[in-house]
């Protein structure tokens, strides 16, 4: 506007007006456009994200007519809508790709008439108008496709320029181009067709000579085929001194001849080497192909997509072989080359040239034009039944102009990328081997008798990632070295480094796979693939990787997606990305030796900074009154603003689901953290995760992280920290029933808040401390430390805290007999819970008074409690304290009458306790089990489980729980005709009742050894 460009800013923008341009005049259905701007996936929202896009270029477009001087003689484009499409009405000459065909047609149409002189002015104003790549920054399938289209078209103008340059006899100018087209595309022969009669022509004849041989040797090494009878009788004049009047004469316009006879088919070649297993993906590969030619049908083009050495080829050459009979009419297996060391792919015309070849088309009638060129491989393949195999496509443009709309022929096609623009495509997508499968082909490798021994070839598969490529180099390589045994080869796969430099055999090797893959990267996306080998997690998120790029999200995305089309990463969950162990360790070793030390420890400072402050910003959202230290500004660590903007951390659920989703990658990335010169940031790290680490039972992991965080505040030293970081380690330590080790770390975290006088963590402090000595039954001293940290939370104005040691009180004077106080306690704390809107305190306190109710022996009234928990809980609550409800609500239930909904609330909750590792509640959980199995006379099963809560009791010092079962196996062995065991175990449960001053179990023992007196009366 006003002699200014008027940019279209986003990407989507951009891409709809050049689907549009591209087709002016043309109607485009919405899904049409959405399929060009989204390739294989728009969202939900395409149609108005379209709609908004058309707006925003209606609105540029009408600014660029109101800028016109009156009187422009131009026409102004619009965007007309109708009938859910959208069109572009505009001159064509406006738009550059349509000026330039239309020139190029013309000139062709001169050239044919004789007129080469005006041909090359008006090829020379086409030329002109080609500036740089076409569709330039244009992401996508679509766009990449489009452009592809257009060089070939290029090339065809160029090649028609150059030809009537040769009849103008103006050989030495055109050397030199053609020579850098050769470069580009070794097996197009006719572009070597004009060199050799070029170098002819300026009297370069051993250079001349030189040519033809050169394209033999490269038509049989990349397609298997020689050269056609056109470039050969030009050669063969040169050598006879016969003169060059001119380059290959084009093939006229007009009726294509019929293809070669229809039974001269190469031979079917053997199906893969090793094809073990893929039974599943062979059947979706071929059976819509079976259905289809029983019935008459079309049959589809099939996509076997996949990573490097996923077994992509074998499974082709396996299913093309199964199919020869039904498709008897031909066989044609080409390598595209997109993966060949220091080879371009195959161009299209390349490929269609060498596919006709294959199937039979005498040489003499392959077109050179490539319009024509198409037009007859297409025809071919929609009227002969044959069997293709386009094997390592580079791109779904490389195939898509040789398919026809409905082709007779069944076509396979092989690639590492997605392919989504290739059309009527059904895609298949590889996985690796399940372990039997994996098992079988090491196994069919060496042989039976070297395979004697399973586990261990589990074990080398499973170093292999069950890759197929992996397993057979290793096998060929085990099977060439007798020496070695299985237990030999599993030791070197199974070094920490190396493994992928094991993974060789000959000339083969895995590596050697994958970096084909990598090289055919752009450079922004070889760096993004080389910072996720330096990501230690087991898979990343989309705003994760963004800080590990340092790039910004949207940006990060088309990364990923790149990334994930061409098989170099993986999706199993939406936008959760992984990497295959081997592809991983090769990212790993690319990230060391071509990134550099510092382009890994620069992103890894720049995902420490984005992942600490998401988990703080989520720690206060789930747990926002919990005791913790605020984050400080650690100044070697990137600001992670607009990251944390972006991502959905609004709400307690959301905080939840993130910390749910990244958890496990948080403690892997904290260790790595300390591991590579950042402890301080790795004890933060802790700190923050701890509140989430406990309620989620992840003990064993937070007991190593805050070991190494209290190690490293008392080396800086930092008293302040180090009392949180070993208060936390001993609640991680009481929960885990290690309550030595608990009450160690408790006891001089104390000592150094009080030193600090942090009055917040010394409440804590003597919280925890009191409900270990509850644990290990020592109830006065807990009651006392329960009754100092209340006074402390309430001379702060703590409420939420001051209602949580009032509970831990209820349950301290419910354990000493006082239920009054307990009652009391439980009364003041409910209200303020409620009044806080902490719906977990809450469920808390309710669950403690259905524990009071059913100490009193009310279990109508415990039964509603426990009740009322699982019902308003609502996801409040974590998995482990729902457990303790259900074991809970059994103890109220009636055994004999509700005895298998009792029994599978025992057995479900021992299964969280067992895998969180708490012992104590484990001991609870077997002794209420086996009381349930007493009372309908199973006594022998209930000693069983008994006992082991006996053992597992007093194994942690757990009196309480000891005198419960020492209860429970009297009354077993009673029942079992042992009067002397029973009296034992209940004389020693009263004792240590009196001990652990456990007034409700001393009492319920005497009850039970009272019965077993009168028994023995009677």
């Amino acid at each position: 506007m006003n002699g200014e460009l008027s940019a279209i800013r986003t990407d989507k923008g951009r891409r709809l007006l050049a689907a549009l341009a591209l087709d002016v005049g043309r109607p485009l259905s919405h899904e049409l456009l959405a399929g060009r701007l989204w390739d294989e996936e728009p969202p939900p929202s395409a149609v108005a994200s379209i709609y908004s896009h058309v707006s925003r270029i209606r609105r540029q477009l009408r600014m660029a007519a109101a800028a016109e001087s009156p009187g422009s003689p131009r026409d102004i484009p619009t965007i007309e809508s109708r009938s859910h499409t959208y069109a572009l009405r505009a001159d064509t000459h406006l738009i550059d790709w349509h000026r330039f065909v239309d020139l190029s047609k013309n000139a062709r149409q001169l050239a044919d008439n004789g007129d080469d002189i005006q041909a090359r002015t008006v090829l020379g104003r086409a030329e002109e108008i080609w500036r740089g790549e076409p569709l330039a920054g244009l992401p996508g399938g679509w766009a990449q496709s489009t452009r592809a289209t257009m060089a070939d078209q290029r090339l065809a103008t160029t090649l028609l320029r150059i030809e009537i340059d040769l009849r103008l006899g103006r050989f030495g100018e055109v050397v030199p181009e053609l020579t850098a087209l050769r470069e580009e595309r070794p097996t197009d022969e006719r572009v070597a067709a004009h060199l050799l009669v070029a170098l002819h022509g300026a009297g370069r004849q051993a250079e001349a000579l030189a040519v033809y041989p050169a394209v033999v040797r490269r038509l049989h090494a990349d397609l298997g085929t020689g050269p056609g009878e056109a470039l050969t009788r030009l050669h063969e004049r040169m050598l006879t001194g016969a003169p060059l009047t001119g380059p290959a004469v084009r093939t006229p316009a007009g009726p294509r001849p019929a293809p070669g006879p229809r039974g001269g088919a190469a031979p079917s070649p053997p199906p893969g080497r090793h094809m073990i297993g893929r039974r599943d993906d062979l059947r979706r590969l071929l059976g819509s192909t079976g259905d289809a030619v029983e019935h008459g049908g079309v049959v589809t083009v099939s996509a076997i997509l996949g990573m490097a050495g996923v077994g992509k080829t074998t499974l082709a050459l396996h299913a093309a072989h199964l199919m020869r009979a039904r498709f008897p009419e031909g066989y044609a297996h080409l390598n595209l080359g997109a993966h060949i060391v220091n080879r371009h792919p195959l161009t299209p015309s390349a490929v269609a040239t060498a596919l006709l070849r294959r199937l039979g088309v005498p040489a003499a009638t392959i077109p050179l034009d490539s319009e024509e060129l198409f037009a007859q491989c297409a025809d071919l393949l929609a009227t002969r039944r044959a069997v293709v195999v386009l094997d390592d496509a580079a791109t779904a443009a490389q195939i898509r102009p040789l398919l026809p709309t409905a082709p007779a022929s069944l076509v396979f096609v092989t690639s590492r990328r997605r392919l989504a623009e290739l059309p009527g495509s059904r895609p298949v997508f590889l996985d690796i081997l399940p372990v039997d499968d994996a098992v079988a082909l090491f196994t069919s490798v060496v042989g039976r008798e070297r395979a004697d021994d399973r586990s261990r070839i589990v074990e080398i598969v499973d170093r292999c990632g069950l890759l197929p490529l992996a397993i057979e180099i290793a096998a060929s390589r085990f099977k060439a070295r007798p020496s070695w045994t299985l237990a030999h080869l599993a030791q070197r796969l199974s070094r920490k480094t190396g493994r992928l430099a094991e993974i060789r055999h000959d000339t083969e090797s895995v590596a050697r796979a994958f970096e084909m893959s990598y090289r055919s990267l752009p450079t922004e996306q070889q760096e993004a693939f080389r910072l996720l080998g330096a990501h230690p997690g087991p898979d990343i998120g989309l705003h994760a990787a963004a800080a590990l790029f340092g790039r910004p999200v949207d940006e990060t995305d088309h990364l990923l997606e790149a990334l994930l089309h061409c098989h170099l990463v993986q999706e199993d969950t939406p936008e959760r990305y992984q990497l295959h162990d081997l592809i991983r360790e090769y990212a790993h070793v690319l990230t060391r030796d071509e990134g550099g030390s510092e382009e890994a420890a620069t992103a890894l400072r720049r995902l420490l900074g984005f992942a600490l402050h998401a988990a703080d910003r989520a720690d206060r959202l789930i747990y926002p009154r919990r005791s913790r230290l605020p984050l400080p500004t650690l100044r070697q660590l990137p600001g992670a603003e607009g990251l944390l903007y972006d991502l959905d951390l609004d709400s307690n659920d959301s905080a939840r689901k993130w910390l749910d989703t990244e958890q496990s990658g948080l403690i892997v990335l904290a260790g790595h953290a300390r591991s590579t010169g950042h402890p301080e940031t790795a004890a933060w790290l802790a700190h923050v995760l701890a509140g989430h680490l406990d309620s989620q039972a992840y003990w064993s992991e937070a007991h190593e992280l805050h070991q190494a965080s209290a190690t490293y505040w008392r080396s800086v030293p930092n008293d302040r920290c180090e009392a949180r970081a070993l208060i936390d380690l001993g609640a991680t330590l009481a929960n885990a029933s290690r309550y030595p080790a608990a009450q160690e770390a408790l006891q001089r975290g104390l000592t150094l808040a009080r030193a600090d006088h942090d009055d917040d963590a010394t409440a804590e402090a003597l919280s925890l401390l009191g409900a270990l000595h509850w644990y290990r039954s020592s109830l006065t001293e807990a009651l006392a430390l329960q009754e100092e940290s209340l006074r402390i939370r309430r001379e702060t104005g703590d409420l939420w805290n001051t209602a949580r040691c009032l509970a831990n009180i209820g349950i301290l004077e419910n354990s000493l007999g006082n239920q009054e106080k307990a009652m009391g306690a439980y009364e003041t704390a409910l209200p303020l819970a409620r009044r806080l809107g902490n719906r977990t305190l809450e469920l808390r306190i309710l669950n403690n008074l259905g524990d009071l109710y059913l100490g009193i022996r009310d279990h109508s009234a415990a039964r509603a409690s426990f009740e009322q928990v699982l019902n308003l809980e609502n996801g409040s609550m974590p998995h482990f304290e729902l457990a303790v409800v259900r074991i809970n609500l059994a103890a109220s239930l009636p055994a004999p009458e509700q005895l298998e909904r009792v029994l599978s609330l025992y057995r479900s909750a021992l299964t969280t306790f067992r895998r969180t590792g708490s012992i104590r509640h484990e001991s609870i959980a077997l002794a209420g089990l086996g009381d349930a199995l007493l009372t309908v006379g199973r006594a022998e099963e209930a000693r069983d489980q008994l006992a082991l809560a006996m053992e597992l009791a007093k194994s942690v010092g757990a009196a309480r729980e000891e005198v419960a079962a020492l209860r429970g196996l009297g009354q077993c062995e009673h029942l079992l005709g042992a009067p002397a065991r029973a009296v034992a175990h209940l004389t020693r449960a009263v004792v240590l009742a009196e001990q652990a001053e456990a007034t409700e179990e001393a009492t319920l023992a005497r009850e039970a050894l009272a019965r077993l007196g009168s028994a023995d009366a009677e």
